[in-house]
Parts: structure tokens; sequence; C-alpha cells
């Protein structure tokens, strides 16, 4: 089907009407003081961005170099061909570094052709089945007493979170001891918070199975709704007998990409509740197709998301969009961390609206240039 017949299907072909084709012109990593996101330019004069995880470094930028001769010239409505052809074209580096790259490509796609058209992403996406996104209050520090802890959980409930969720373990210490015990920090969070609030944890693959399955027994004791990662995310049948030994939800997958690792992970019967990222796992195209296998599984779907700024806006059109995304959505609440958003996305009484700009509904602080 060609692109003005599939758009005018969507409901679209009026907005096409003086449309310039637009070309591909440029593909540019920006250091924003630290922080590195992609800018994918147009012959049409329209801009998208879009962000690959922080996790990848330098090496964001040097997949520009790499990815930039692949895709110039190339029509940017045209989102799933430019897709296949940056992972057929980096298989020679093929995994979650190459992923993490092609995810900003896609998003700035989304956004280049949401402003060309006049839309936001969440429409492109098949439309916004919520248009307010339930967030989780996250923690990700493992230097806290659980006392102090516990209060900061305590507030973001009385702010008007429903959820939380804390680090437990060592991260990837295979059972090694933490800085605090984890029963005292389970039951001092749950004891602040009260009864009702969902109450998640996060072990970043910090036990052997017998261990795990220990932990997790304790926190089902406190009605804990997920046990993130509790052994090395790389080992599914390991992640799976743990699943099958407990009655919480297990989840995982922030560290996986692409549709292929996403099915051996469900083949497994790994995981309960499937947190693809949309700046690792290779982007909203992607993460919409990993949406759709959870949900032939009869399985959740809470994006990981350790962004404040393009990333999330890019996890909220997704989320916004998906119906199996009906739990809440990670919001990062350190004290920290890069913000480069001229408006940032905050929670207001634990949801966040979602954009309905054009595009990603976003604008960049000027600071870092058009």
């Amino acid at each position: 089907m060609k692109r003005r017949a599939f758009l005018g299907a969507l409901g679209l072909s009026p907005l096409l009407k003086g449309l310039p084709p637009l070309k591909i012109t440029d593909l540019k990593a920006v250091n924003a003081d630290g922080y590195i996101f992609y800018r994918l330019y147009t012959n049409g004069g329209v801009t998208g961005v879009g962000e690959p995880s922080p996790s990848n470094g330098p090496l964001n930028v040097t997949f520009v170099g790499m990815i930039k001769p692949l895709i110039l010239g190339m029509d940017a409505f045209h989102i799933e061909e430019i897709w296949q052809k940056l992972y057929i074209g980096l298989y020679k580096t093929r995994g979650q570094s190459a992923s993490m790259a092609i995810s900003a490509v896609d998003i700035a796609l989304h956004d280049v052709v949401g402003k060309a058209l006049g839309v936001p992403v969440s429409t492109l996406l098949g439309g916004a089945v919520r248009d307010r996104i339930r967030m989780y209050a996250s923690y990700t520090s493992r230097d806290r007493a659980p006392v102090d802890q516990a209060k900061l959980c305590a507030a973001a409930i009385q702010g008007g979170f429903t959820a939380t969720k804390i680090k437990i373990a060592a991260r990837h210490g295979f059972d090694a001891d933490p800085k605090y015990p984890d029963h005292d920090m389970v039951r001092e969070v749950r004891s602040a918070i009260g009864p009702k609030p969902e109450f998640m944890v996060d072990a970043n693959s910090g036990y052997s199975v017998p261990r795990a399955i220990q932990i997790g027994r304790m926190l089902e004791k406190y009605d804990v709704f997920w046990f993130e990662e509790p052994v090395p995310f790389t080992d599914y049948a390991a992640t799976a007998r743990v699943n099958a030994a407990l009655d919480l939800f297990i989840a995982g997958g922030e560290q996986d990409h692409t549709r292929y690792d996403f099915q051996k992970i469900i083949e497994a019967g790994a995981v309960d509740m499937v947190q693809a990222d949309v700046t690792k796992a290779g982007g909203v195209s992607e993460c919409k197709k990993i949406a759709a296998m959870a949900d032939a599984a009869g399985l959740g779907y809470t994006p990981h998301d350790t962004s404040h700024n393009i990333g999330l806006a890019a996890c909220l059109h997704m989320v916004a969009s998906t119906p199996v995304c009906r739990y809440s959505q990670e919001f990062i609440m350190e004290p920290g961390g890069k913000r480069i958003l001229k408006t940032p996305l905050v929670p207001e009484k634990g949801f966040i609206t979602l954009p309905t700009g054009p595009g990603l509904g976003i604008e960049i602080d000027p600071r870092y240039g058009e």
C-alpha cells in the first residue's frame, strides 16, 4: 500500500496536502552537558529528536557515524523500512548497544512524521486509549537506611502516587550481603505506605535461584506486587524457576532488546510483567510489537524507563496507545539527572497528562539548539 493510501485509511490524507518530501538529510548526536540525544533532519525542514539509553555512554555518538550512511536520502515516513535496514546493516555490532542507537532513530522518526502531519505520536501508533498515565514512584538508591527510604515512599503516596518501587539486594551480587537488610527495608516501606498502594522491588539480578525464592516468599508476606530481576537477567531458565515457585509477579526485560529476545523470554515462562524499554529495545515501533506479544501470551507490560526527557515522552505515547499497558509506569524520583526539556514532564498527583502537540509534543531547551 502506498504511503498516501495508507495514511488516507487512517483519516490523515487531508493533512498530506502540500507536504514536501521528507528525505533524511542528516543525523547528529547532540551533547547536552553530557546527556546525549539524536536530532534527525529532513529536507522538508522538519526535525525530530530521539533518545538512546544513556547506558551506552560515548557509544551513542559512535553509532551516529555508522547509522548516517545507511539512512541519508531515505523517506522519513518509511519507519519500518528504516528500522529493518538498521537492524540488518548493524548486524556486526548487533546487541544492546546497537539497539539503543536504533531506538533513538526510531523515536526521532516518529517525532518527525507526527510533526509533519500535525498529530501526536500516539495517533501514529493507533490512537490514545488513555490520556492520563498513572506513574509509580521509583527509587534507585541502595544507600538509604530502611526508615529513610520508607519516609520517602510514604511522602510519594501522600502526594498522589498509588504505587512505589525500591531496590533490594546488591546489584549483580549473587547473594552478596547488601548494605542494608532486605527484610527490614521491605517491612519499613510497607508499614509506612499502608496496605493499599502497589509496592514493587527490584533486585537487579542480585540473587541465586534458591535465595531468590526465599526472598520472594518473604516479599509475598508483605503483599509485594512484583519482584524485578531476581536472578541474573541473562538466564531466562533460572528466572523461570523462580517464577514457577512464587505467587507474586516476576518482572524483567529492561536489559533485553528486540522482539527476538522477548520471544525467548516469553517462551521460557520467565516473567509475568514485561519491561521492554523504548530507549533500549528498538524504539516505539519495536515496543509496540513486544507489547502485542505480551498481550497474546496473557502477560502484563509496563515499560522500564529512567528518562525524564525524550525517552519519557516516547514512553508516554507508547503506553497511551497500547491497551495492555494498564499498570503504572516508572517515574524516577531521585534528585539529579539531566533535564533538557523546555517544559518538564512531571507527575501531578501521580499522573502525567499525555502531551498532545505534534510529534512527541515536547520542546528541547533552546540552549541545546534547534
